[in-house]
């Protein structure tokens, strides 16, 4: 039996080092997520939460360790991943619709299949109407909700959010 189909975890940490030149942002980390459940990192800022997030999804590199999604070790970003950005990260001269649309198009989904998933999550955050909407027209909220809508919409595996919900009303 292979790695992936015993292992509880979706996501395994292991002996993760980072370093950004002289400074230790992690040290010697080891984590499992178990797989079907929510979990989340707390700690202070600059503790090295987000740089964890970013190495799990594929964006940075550990400078040693591994990390494993499913039992694969991560090499760079994968469709088994989504991640809600803190900062937002839409592109700016795309409306709501084809920001939210935007990780299915990369996979090849059809414009009508990939625009009828994407107004589903655009009305699952409370945006409908505004599809047609560019970010600089969004309240900061607003705009949280599309990164939201736009990773909920390709189904990954893994979920990584960083402070999600940091901009976004009760």
């Amino acid at each position: 039996m292979d790695h992936m189909t015993t292992s509880t975890n979706a996501v395994e940490v292991r002996n993760v080092f980072k370093n950004y030149g002289d400074v230790q942002a992690l040290q010697d980390l080891s984590l499992d997520f178990p797989r079907g459940e929510l979990t989340t990192l707390l700690g202070p800022s600059g503790c090295g939460k987000t740089t964890l997030l970013k190495i799990i999804a594929g964006l940075l590199s550990a400078t040693s360790g591994e990390v494993t999604v499913n039992g694969e070790t991560v090499t760079g970003p994968g469709p088994d991943r989504a991640f809600v950005f803190q900062d937002f990260a839409l592109l700016p001269w795309a409306s709501v619709l084809r920001n939210v649309a935007f990780g299915l198009e990369l996979r090849g989904v059809a414009k009508s299949e990939r625009e009828a998933i994407a107004e589903k999550f655009i009305s699952d955050v409370g945006l409908s109407g505004f599809e047609n909407s560019f970010p600089h027209e969004l309240s900061g909220g607003m705009r949280q909700r599309v990164g939201l809508a736009r990773a909920l919409s390709v189904d990954a595996e893994v979920l990584l959010m960083d402070e999600p919900f940091s901009a976004v009303d009760e």
